[in-house]
């Protein structure tokens, strides 16, 4: 009866160490995947490059988009031109930016060229009146 305890015992132990290597195994994974440049453009201005995107030096930040002027988009950082703008809003919707922010907009890119001054925005598929650029 103690030999087979003691194989039991054994087998447990062999089955914990090996979860706890594969847990391991995962997380050390996960770390070395997270500093490849092309999965952590925000860090520098080389891993941002790598990764496609453009270095703005002065406030250390890397702008990926890909789509242009025309393209939806629910966040001005889906677009080259850095501006979601929001599409006509509803009579309901603009009753309720009254009362604060209206989620799941949705908009177009920006033209980069026509910025200028206050420029209405979708940001992260919201808009608020600031964002829209009213004044009360």
């Amino acid at each position: 009866m103690k030999n087979h305890t003691e194989k039991s015992n054994k087998l447990l132990l062999s089955i914990i160490i090996s979860i706890a290597l594969i847990i391991l195994l995962g997380i050390g994974t996960g770390i070395w995947y997270n500093n490849l440049p092309e999965n952590n453009p925000q860090r520098d201005q080389s891993s941002c490059e790598k990764s496609g995107g453009e270095w703005v030096a002065g406030q250390s930040l890397c702008l990926i988009s890909n789509r242009v002027a025309g393209e939806e988009c629910t966040d001005g950082g889906q677009c080259q031109s850095g501006v979601c703008f929001p599409t006509k809003l509803t009579d309901e919707q603009q009753a309720a930016l009254v009362d604060g922010e209206v989620s799941g907009i949705s908009g177009t890119c920006y033209p980069e060229e026509l910025i200028k001054g206050c420029v209405q925005q979708v940001l992260k598929g919201k808009v608020t009146k600031e964002s829209l650029c009213i004044d009360e």
